[in-house]
Formats: C-alpha cells, structure tokens, sequence
C-alpha cells in the first residue's frame, strides 16, 4: 500500500471529521468519512483501508463485514470499559491527547504485524490460506504444484511460528488476519 488511508464508519457525523482531522494532521493518513455502511463498502471495499474506525452500532450491526477485517477495525466506544473483548478500541469521551496516544499505539501495532505477518512467508501465507479453505495436504500439493512433504514442511514452519497447532486453530487465525474471508 503506498499511501495509508483509513475510513472512518459512524453516525455521528462531528466524531467522524474529529478523526478524519486527526488522522490527516497527525498521521498523515488521508481518512474517508462514511456515514453507515454503504453496499460499496458492503461489497469488500474495506480491503483497501489500512485502518478502519466504527462505532459500536455499525459494527455490532454488520458483524460478518467487520470480523474479517477484525486485525484492522477500531471501534469508536463511549467508554474506557474493555467490553470489546479482544477487538482495539479507543475511547472517544476523552481528551485529545489520549485519544492521540491510542491512535498511535493501535497504528504502530497494526504497522509492525502487517510488516511481518508473524514472520510467515509468502509461500507459507498461500498454504495457510489453503489449509484455511479446507484442502488437504495433497490438494495442497497439487495446486501449488509441489511435493506433499513440502507441503508438511511449510505447515510445521507456520505452526512453530504462529504458536497455532489445530487446522481449526489456523482457519481461525486466517480468518482474523484477513487471509481467507
């Protein structure tokens, strides 16, 4: 991706532009400002932002658009409270400085994981997301039109590095890294 953007998915319009400023002053990441999920978005145009800011009605709303993208998407709460669970959150009905500083650390994290992708390579990414559509090893040989101890080896290679042993562990893992949708 060669210039950063982000989009930023709220109903209210005043902490959409908030953002949007932000991003753009401070970051230097042009931000388009959306004020639900428009089909356009709907139909995988999420693909294209480096980062996605939603509020929590728009996202619980349109759960199935957003879990894919999980690994990208902040969700504009109106509370410190960590009833997110795992998801980045920042808390907008704070001062601007700490909103700055979540906005910073959430882009350092998402910048470092998305330039090492847990050190997989890009070989290893296309057998992942393989393993994740539900090929087998041989399948997964032939497509890849290499041999199915290859194949083990680049299976055993992503499971030493993702920590991650269970295929249903891998598809899991796929799905939140925005490599299979």
């Amino acid at each position: 991706m060669t210039e950063s953007s982000a989009i930023v998915i709220t109903r209210d319009t005043l902490r959409a532009l908030g953002i949007k400023h932000l991003l753009g002053s401070l970051f230097n990441i042009k931000a388009q400002v959306a004020q639900g999920v428009s089909p356009l978005v709907a139909e995988g145009g999420m693909e294209q932002y480096e980062i996605i800011f939603v509020d929590e009605y728009n996202c619980l709303s349109h759960l199935d658009l957003f879990i894919p993208q999980k690994n990208k998407t902040v969700i504009l709460a109106n509370t410190d409270e960590d009833k997110y669970l795992s998801w980045q959150h920042i808390n907008c009905n704070t001062d601007e400085d700490r909103i700055v500083e979540a906005i910073a650390a959430i882009l350092k994290k998402l910048r470092h994981s998305n330039s090492t992708q847990s050190g997989l390579s890009s070989r290893e990414i296309e057998v992942l997301k393989l393993v994740a559509q539900g090929m087998t090893n041989k399948e997964i040989a032939d497509n890849l039109t290499i041999s199915i101890n290859t194949v083990l080896s680049h299976r055993k290679n992503i499971s030493a590095k993702l920590g991650i042993k269970s295929v249903s562990g891998l598809c899991i893992y796929a799905m939140m890294n925005g490599i299979v949708h």
